[in-house]
C-alpha cells in the first residue's frame, strides 16, 4: 500500500453524516433526536470554537505582598570608635599577605609528606575542640558578648593558641565547623584576646569564594563584633582594635560591603 492510499484511509470518515451542515432551521436549544442531529451538532460547534483559545485567568488571586524579615546592617559605631580607611586597608593588605605565606606554606608541606600532622579532634566534637581552644568545656566569660578581663583569662585559660601546625592540618569542612562553634561561643559567653587569635587564624585560612555556611557565620562574626563594640565605654578599651578588624575583613576582604565601617 502506498503512502497516498494510507493518508486516504486515514481522512475517511468513520460516521457518515446526512448533509454538508446544519441549516439556519436548526435550533441548537431544543435536544438532538437522532444520532445525526448530535453529529451535526458536534461538528457545528466545532467549526464555532476559534482556533487558538487564550484563558482569560484572574491575577487578583496571585497579587501577594510578602513581607522579607531583612537582617540590618552592622550597627553602626558610636562616635570616634571606627577607624578610618586607611587603616581599613593597611589590615587588608597585611592580612592578603598572611594568606600569601600560609599558602606557600601549605605547597611545601606538600613536599613534605614526613612532617608530623597534628591530631586534632573531629570536626563534629564541639567538646573536643572547646577543650582545646580553652582547656575547659566552656569558654571564658558569663555573659553575652562580654568583655572578659585579661586577668581573669589568664587565670583560666588553659587552652592551644592556634599554631601554624594545627590550622595546616584542618581541611575546609572542619574549619568552617570551628569557626562555627567560636561564633557560637562568642555570642554566648563573650570576647577574649586568645579566642581573637582563634578568629584570625580561621580567617587567615578560610578559602574563597565563600561557601553559604562560611559567609553566614562571618557576617554572624561581624555583626556580633559591631554590637560588642557598641557597649565599650572608652577608645582606649583594647579590645576595641579586634573587634574592628574583624569587622573590616569580613566586610572588604570577604566581600561582605553592607557591612563595611565607612570610616570615622
Amino acid at each position: 500500500m502506498d503512502d497516498d492510499s494510507s493518508d486516504g484511509d486515514l481522512m475517511q470518515p468513520a460516521l457518515i453524516i446526512d448533509g454538508d451542515g446544519i441549516g439556519d432551521e436548526f435550533n441548537l436549544d431544543i435536544p438532538p433526536t437522532s444520532g445525526s442531529e448530535y453529529l451535526k451538532r458536534v461538528r457545528q460547534e466545532a467549526k464555532d470554537c476559534p482556533k487558538v483559545v487564550v484563558a482569560q485567568v484572574d491575577q487578583a488571586g496571585f497579587r501577594q505582598t510578602v513581607l522579607l524579615n531583612q537582617v540590618t546592617s552592622c550597627l553602626p559605631a558610636p562616635k570616634g570608635f571606627s577607624f578610618d580607611l586607611a587603616w581599613q586597608r593597611t589590615q587588608i593588605a597585611n592580612f592578603a599577605e598572611l594568606r600569601q605565606n600560609l599558602a606557600r606554606q601549605k605547597a611545601l608541606r606538600k613536599k613534605q609528606p614526613l612532617i608530623e600532622q597534628k591530631n586534632l579532634p573531629a570536626g563534629n566534637d564541639v567538646e573536643g575542640w572547646c577543650r582545646l581552644c580553652f582547656g575547659r568545656l566552656q569558654p571564658p566569660g558569663s555573659r553575652p558578648q562580654e568583655v572578659v578581663p585579661e586577668e581573669v583569662e589568664d587565670q583560666t585559660h588553659k587552652g592551644t593558641l592556634p599554631f601554624l601546625s594545627i590550622v595546616m592540618a584542618m581541611d575546609q569542612s572542619v574549619l568552617v565547623k570551628v569557626l562555627e562553634y567560636h561564633v557560637n561561643w562568642f555570642e554566648a559567653t563573650g570576647f577574649t584576646e586568645r579566642q581573637g587569635c582563634w578568629f584570625y587564624a580561621l580567617l587567615a585560612w578560610l578559602q574563597k569564594p565563600l561557601i553559604p555556611e562560611a559567609c553566614s557565620l562571618l557576617r554572624s562574626l561581624a555583626r556580633g563584633a559591631a554590637n560588642l563594640r557598641a557597649t565599650l565605654d572608652s577608645v582606649d578599651n583594647p579590645h576595641l582594635v579586634p573587634l574592628n578588624l574583624f569587622i573590616c575583613l569580613v566586610s572588604r576582604y570577604f566581600d561582605q560591603s553592607d557591612l563595611a565601617d565607612t570610616g570615622s
